[in-house]
């Protein structure tokens, strides 16, 4: 028995990660994510340390707190501030500050803490679906927590969500 299954969590299979993108402070916003290819995570470190844990490679399953899950796709480069962020947009490399953006992604911290990062972490992604907001998966049962991203473990979650994006292949 693992220490995973002692705790009763299933195993994780390496590569599958949970990444909340939340919208309700109007810090962030999905239309831009699709469009662009990323997700985004900031405001404290509690925020942004997660999302930099998320790797290459990694699958992610994106989730709008309180909509549902919107995307998944593949990490194609490590978590970077958005001040620094390059993403792919049709083929050539476009710094993130310089894209036309819905939302602002970072805000003014009227007495910031010197040993905090409140800067966005921007997670680039090539998305193999995505749906608009009222489209998204939403049902009882799925995973969902207040992390920005953690390794998803739950199978019911991820057979779902895979199914629910395969069948609009259809």
């Amino acid at each position: 028995m693992t220490a995973d299954t002692a705790r009763g969590q299933s195993v994780w299979n390496g590569r599958d990660w949970y990444v909340s993108f939340g919208e309700a402070n109007k810090s962030r916003d999905w239309d831009d994510a699709r469009r662009y290819g990323f997700v985004s995570a900031g405001g404290r470190k509690w925020y942004s340390d997660s999302l930099q844990q998320v790797p290459v490679g990694g699958r992610v399953f994106a989730y709008i707190p309180k909509v549902g899950y919107v995307g998944l796709g593949t990490v194609t480069a490590p978590a970077t501030p958005a001040d620094h962020a390059v993403l792919t947009v049709d083929g050539r490399p476009v710094a993130f500050r310089r894209l036309e953006l819905v939302g602002p992604y970072g805000r003014e911290v009227p007495d910031p803490d010197p040993d905090e990062d409140y800067r966005e972490w921007i997670l680039p992604v090539a998305w193999e679906h995505t749906v608009d907001r009222a489209q998204a998966l939403r049902m009882p049962g799925l995973f969902a927590n207040q992390n920005s991203a953690c390794r998803l473990r739950d199978q019911f979650t991820i057979d779902e969500v895979t199914a629910f994006f395969a069948a609009g292949d259809r």
